[in-house]
């Protein structure tokens, strides 16, 4: 009988400062494992309150990502990919406002059955789904950079 397939969570983070080379660092780490024969992929989890940053100002961010599926993305997620060889999709980057807003449209469509919406659980949650999202049967490891 075989085991089931459980793939692995791998967590960059670098407190609050930005540009401490946590990208490189992530995708450099992926590299290594993909070397190894593992089957990685990588996911960004950004704490803006802007949906994507695609409209944000590049000298306070930093230049766009577009993803092959046409998602507009953290920088970043270009690394990533150019380390990996693989094209990622735009669930590779997810914001606080993509995390607010699917919550907030949800409790719009009436899913919560009334509940009181509130950062714990439901905010929580939605950010476990999109990081398990990631995972499947044919990835080792998700490489998750936060911040």
């Amino acid at each position: 009988m075989g085991q089931a397939h459980v793939t692995k969570h791998l967590f960059v983070t670098g407190g609050v400062a930005s540009s401490l080379g946590k990208g490189l660092t992530a995708s450099s780490l992926g590299r290594l494992l993909r070397s190894r024969g593992l089957r990685v992929t990588m996911q960004k989890l950004d704490p803006y309150l802007n949906v994507d940053p695609g409209t944000m100002n590049p000298f306070q961010h930093g230049e766009v990502f577009v993803t092959e599926d046409g998602a507009e993305t953290d920088l970043d997620i270009g690394h990533y990919e150019r380390f990996l060889d693989t094209n990622l999709h735009g669930s590779a980057n997810v914001t606080t406002g993509q995390v607010y807003s699917r919550v907030i449209a949800r409790e719009r469509k009436g899913e919560y059955l009334g509940e009181t919406v509130q950062v714990i659980p439901h905010i929580t949650n939605e950010i476990k789904e999109r990081i398990r999202a990631m995972a499947s049967s044919d990835i080792d490891i998700v490489i998750t950079e936060v911040g």
